[in-house]
């Protein structure tokens, strides 16, 4: 009964019933493989080729995983922002230096910079070069600026400032990046090329920095029959200004780790095998012992 039960609950439990498959097909594959190498070859020498096999094909793999982007395979942690400090009102009491000379007071409002276009943003960026000290303002449909945003709303969530914990007490303003890699100066081939290159031979990442700055919603009544109304900043409330650092993670790291690996133990295993083939090849090279009649 006892062997009817535990069959019934490996067939039952999908979890149990995958690793054994799994192991099963690991023994069969590499078992059978083994097997025919041992038989013809012997089995420590069938071993040696099958282990020398296994890591080739590994360091191969491992490679794949490595120049493009993890798919199925290992994968580390990925890029992502990472808070660095929160200020509330003036910036010049910011821990980071770099924002204590952002001054965002002479840009237009919020409402104003979204009906425009994110080339004319950029436009406004650089004439207000000299205020923003080489900080960049974002459109709201950048990417960066999105990013960084979700990363501010799942921490507010958490109640690190009190009465921000939900999307609809709060505002955003503005949002700011400096550092990182520079990108190219126009969409020219050349351009492209040379930025390309230049960001690829670079073996440091340069800080990326980023400041989202809101605002407590003002409160607002909502009329019965009517759409809820349109969040609006409270004038009255300070500036809070989260800044932020871009991580860039170790997504490919795995990968390296694996390649690295992988191909070591198959170099080692080559060598092995190589000395090996000289031991009997200078034994075979011996000359035959004379006939005793």
């Amino acid at each position: 009964m006892t062997l009817t039960h535990t069959l019934a609950g490996i067939a039952w439990d999908p979890q149990i019933r995958g690793i054994l498959t799994v192991v099963v097909g690991v023994v069969v594959l590499m078992g059978s493989v083994y097997l025919l190498l041992a038989t013809n070859l012997a089995h420590r020498l069938g071993f040696m080729l099958a282990l020398t096999a296994f890591f080739g094909w590994m360091t191969i793999h491992g490679m794949i995983w490595w120049i493009y982007p993890p798919g199925n395979g290992p994968a580390g942690r990925i890029p992502s922002w990472e808070i660095e400090e929160i200020n509330h009102g003036d910036l010049s009491a910011a821990a980071l230096p770099e924002v204590h000379d952002l001054d965002a007071s002479d840009l237009p409002e919020p409402t104003e910079l979204r009906e425009l276009s994110a080339a004319q943003i950029e436009e406004l960026s650089d004439k207000e070069a000299d205020r923003l000290n080489e900080w960049r303002l974002l459109p709201e449909g950048d990417a960066a600026r999105g990013e960084a945003q979700t990363t501010v709303d799942a921490a507010l969530a958490e109640g690190i400032v009190p009465g921000l914990a939900s999307t609809e007490d709060y505002v955003y303003l503005y949002a700011f990046d400096t550092g990182g890699k520079p990108g190219r100066k126009s969409d020219g081939m050349f351009d492209r090329v040379a930025n390309k290159v230049t960001n690829t031979l670079s073996i440091t990442n340069p800080p990326h920095y980023a400041v989202v700055q809101l605002q407590a919603a003002r409160e607002q009544e909502a009329v019965p029959g009517e759409p809820p109304p349109v969040a609006e900043p409270d004038p009255d409330a300070e500036v809070i200004s989260v800044v932020l650092v871009r991580d860039l993670g170790e997504r490919r790291l795995p990968a390296a780790l694996i390649t690295t690996g992988s191909g070591l133990v198959f170099g080692l295993m080559c060598m092995m095998l190589h000395k090996r083939d000289q031991r009997v090849a200078a034994h075979r090279a011996l000359p035959l012992p004379a006939t005793t009649e």
